[in-house]
């Protein structure tokens, strides 16, 4: 019964921190930073806001999903340390995730009551990725340990390999923050066709917003063309373990899918589903990479 609840309470923690994460990114792109004013907590020197602004409103209800994920993570963590715990990953990763939470919410709150450059906004971004993924490798290693037949994945893969894959994550954590940069620099128009940047082959200056969405999508072609690669590796060499190629195709699902929703923010002049959308699908994308190189970095067992 306590491993049932400690399930939907790993699977309710890592959903709210993946609606913080959408939420923030409603904020950014409906302009709703300061829909609070610079006030922090308090919003607008209220607890509940009573102005009728959209604004406020998603502000004050990325604030409130904020704090009640904040709250669901810091049981979680609790519940695992003083649980009997077979798997010593997960006591770390319940750290990290109490960690991540709580540098998220300060860099927010940052922002809001003393502003921040383009550079620090979309560190932002990356810190809540890194608070999805803790939370996300939490759910699937609580999953391993308390469902009835499951057994813990350990594929014990060759070195090169596991390196491949952590590079692999680093080089993805680079691509997201210089897509969070574009949308904090307002670059996401700087090319405003595709496949072509304003008509050219190549933007006049990579020192410009052309030049800054240019880099962007070079470094997601690079991603794209890794991940095949690694993909068509794996399902040769590793075909007694098809979860690494599962795991590895749907990474490549959710990379096409973000690369296509990122071309309807062009084509459609930046819609707002389609900002969301592609929020959703990097993080899903990056989620899914964390628990590739868990499993990476697990030994043969």
């Amino acid at each position: 019964m306590k491993d049932r609840y400690l399930r939907v309470l790993s699977i309710a923690g890592t959903l709210s921190v993946l609606l913080v994460l959408l939420m923030g990114a409603l904020v950014t792109n409906t302009g709703s930073r300061y829909g609070c004013g610079t006030n922090w907590p308090l919003c607008n020197g209220q607890v509940i806001p009573t102005a009728q602004a959209q604004q406020t409103w998603i502000e004050f209800g990325h604030r409130f999903i904020s704090g009640f994920a904040a709250i669901l993570v810091v049981i979680q963590a609790v519940w695992i340390w003083l649980r009997p715990g077979r798997v010593r990953e997960i006591k770390f990763l319940a750290i990290a995730s109490v960690f991540f939470i709580f540098l998220q919410a300060f860099l927010g709150a940052a922002a809001v009551m003393w502003g921040q450059s383009s550079v620090v906004l979309a560190l932002h971004f990356g810190i809540s990725l890194l608070s999805f993924s803790s939370m996300l490798l939490i759910t699937f290693v609580v999953m391993e340990e308390t469902m009835p037949n499951a057994h813990r994945i350990s594929p014990g893969i060759h070195r090169g390999m596991r390196w491949n894959f952590i590079l692999l994550g680093l080089y993805s954590y680079v691509l997201i923050y210089s897509g969070a940069f574009v949308r904090h620099t307002e670059s996401s128009l700087g090319c405003t066709d595709f496949p072509l940047c304003n008509g050219r082959f190549f933007p006049e200056t990579l020192v410009s917003k052309a030049g800054v969405q240019y880099i962007h999508r070079a470094l997601a072609l690079i991603l794209l063309i890794w991940l095949i690669a690694t993909l068509l590796v794996c399902m040769r060499r590793y075909k007694r373990i098809p979860s690494l190629s599962r795991v590895l195709l749907a990474s490549l699902v959710f990379t096409l899918l973000q690369i296509v929703s990122g071309i309807f923010i062009i084509e459609t002049d930046m819609a707002l589903i389609f900002l969301v959308l592609h929020a959703l699908f990097v993080t899903c994308f990056f989620g899914i990479l964390m628990i590739l190189i868990m499993l990476g970095l697990r030994r043969s067992e």
